[in-house]
């Protein structure tokens, strides 16, 4: 069976649906590997503070992004290439999707970008769902956040993914045109399947098969965590060995600052009021989008730096907690 991809001169001629999909195997894993650097930096920077495995798995795979990559890509080329001819849409390079009119944006824009926008938080409710109803592990947690569903999707969020889907529209949709067409090329040559280069597709399958046992293996670990938990009953006091650790580490700070000279301590003193103000306004923004601004928002992840289940975050009383982990 056979598919155009749009006109012939979006790859330069027809494509068989094994093509099609190896060719969306290869964005799937670019989007998977790449939003995997984003969750770990976004995380160390906005949220956690501190380098984590973000994902489900043990390597650096975040399918979320693989398939909101495809989604945003299909959107962007079904839309504009099918919706009627008069109604424009953007065009930077006047070649988008083998569409040779070039156009700025226009009102028309408005309805991929809603609709790759409303598909992208469909996605992350979806996938969120599976794994805290299937696997009882919080890949990521907005209960802290106002308006929010089940912890999974929230307002704050939900804007958040309207806006990457308005920069992927505006910005990278062009790039991501002409990486696929390149990497069709590339993987099967222009003119015909007969130059198809079996070494990549082969080391992409690699990929693939070390990423299916990371997966499998991924479930069973979870899987043995939850089932462990509920049998032993162990209390996993880690807000108490957390509070321990900060009293530790206040009283070694204060005796360090003690035995500095006394200018040097003046200098920390102001560098400390200043770092005081900065606090006061995070608190003031936070006061605005969450519930309880002091909440600790650090027990998703374990020592290893991988989330945990629900049934390892206990409280004294052996009860789980209604909220383990915050993102």
């Amino acid at each position: 069976m056979n598919f155009l991809i749009l006109e012939d001169d979006f790859i330069g001629r027809v494509a068989t649906g094994s093509e099609l999909f190896l060719a969306y195997s290869f964005m799937f894993l670019f989007g998977d590997l790449i939003g995997y650097g984003i969750e770990v930096l976004f995380r160390r920077i906005f949220t956690v503070h501190r380098w984590v495995n973000p994902g489900f798995m043990k390597g650096p795979w975040l399918p979320l992004y693989g398939f909101g990559l495809m989604i945003m890509f299909t959107f962007s080329w079904v839309l504009v290439y099918y919706l009627p001819r008069n109604m424009t849409f953007y065009n930077p390079l006047g070649d988008l999707f083998g569409i040779n009119n070039y156009s700025g944006p226009t009102v028309y824009d408005l309805i991929p970008i809603t609709i790759m926008g409303c598909s992208l938080v469909l996605l992350e409710f979806v996938a969120g769902l599976i794994f805290v109803r299937g696997f009882k592990v919080r890949l990521w947690d907005y209960s802290n956040i106002k308006g929010n569903i089940l912890g999974i999707v929230c307002p704050l969020f939900d804007i958040i993914w309207f806006a990457v889907a308005i920069i992927y529209y505006y910005g990278l949709s062009p790039f991501v045109f002409e990486g696929f067409k390149k990497s069709f090329g590339f993987m099967f040559g222009s003119s015909d399947g007969r130059n198809a280069n079996i070494v990549f597709i082969f080391f992409m399958g690699v990929t693939y098969g070390v990423m299916l046992i990371d997966f499998i293996q991924s479930i069973g670990i979870f899987t043995k965590i939850t089932s462990w938990a509920k049998k032993a009953g162990i209390e996993v006091k880690y807000e108490k060995m957390r509070e321990e650790q900060k009293d530790k580490l206040t009283l070694s700070k204060e005796k360090f600052l003690q035995a500095l000279p006394k200018t040097i301590q003046i200098g920390i003193s102001k560098v400390s009021n200043t770092q005081v103000s900065r606090s006061k306004v995070i608190y003031k923004f936070k006061k605005v989008f969450f519930i309880d601004p002091d909440k600790n928002t650090e027990n998703n992840f374990g020592k290893d730096n991988r989330p945990v289940s629900d049934e390892e975050n206990i409280n004294e009383n052996g009860s789980v907690k209604a909220d383990s982990s915050n993102k």
